[in-house]
């Protein structure tokens, strides 16, 4: 704990995104994800079976885990990210979504 001097644990956090037929938003999500300042941070994107063009875009970012798998749900989407995710924290984000700079800094801090 702190009061003791111990130091803080430095919690990894992975940041799964799960993604079906929104190319247009999935790389505005990467990238508030892999702009995350003063933490490490692992991105796994989840393409539940899209039809559009989310695959390229996805592909369009080095780093970043890549999950492909036909279209379950949602649920399904999410498990399959869980699944191959490293971090002590896991942090969900729908594709449509994303993380303003520092919240996995403050996510990290609070756990």
């Amino acid at each position: 704990s702190q009061a003791t001097g111990a130091p803080m644990r430095d919690w990894s956090i992975s940041v799964v995104i799960n993604n079906y037929n929104y190319a247009e938003y999935v790389g505005a999500a990467i990238e508030s994800v892999l702009g995350q300042v003063g933490v490490e941070v692992e991105c796994i994107v989840v393409d539940d079976g899209s039809t559009d063009g989310s695959r390229s875009v996805i592909e369009s970012y080095p780093g970043v885990k890549r999950v492909y798998k036909s279209n379950g749900g949602q649920l399904s989407a999410l498990q399959a990210g869980f699944a191959q995710a490293s971090g002590d924290i896991v942090v969900y984000l729908d594709s449509d979504d994303f993380l303003v700079p520092g919240a996995c800094r403050e996510i990290r801090q609070a756990w």
